[in-house]
């Protein structure tokens, strides 16, 4: 195989790649691109269950159920909180 039929090849499967991310993320499913945000403010906190799903439940509550709430990606790059909109830096959502 060429370069350029490398490349190809390569860019293609990227492609593949980021759409099975969307659809992952589309479908509740937490892929790892960032560390489980938690609200200092409010104790709304994020953990991923055994199956993969991306939940959010208060942090000091009995049992860990779903709120159903899910934070926001601003347009800065930082999150913010959907049950009191405190805003979460984004250096402390990365993976590194």
């Amino acid at each position: 195989m060429s370069a350029p039929e490398q490349d190809a090849a390569l860019h293609a499967l990227c492609e593949q790649l980021q759409k099975i991310h969307q659809q992952a993320e589309a479908a509740g499913l937490f892929i790892g691109d960032r560390e489980l945000l938690d609200c200092t403010h409010c104790g709304l906190q994020e953990d991923v269950l055994i199956d993969g799903r991306l939940v959010t439940h208060q942090a000091d509550a009995a049992e860990a159920t779903d709120s159903g709430l899910r934070f926001a990606a601003a347009s800065d790059g930082n999150f913010v909180c959907p049950q009191c909109g405190a805003v979460i830096a984004r250096a402390a959502a990365d993976v590194g």
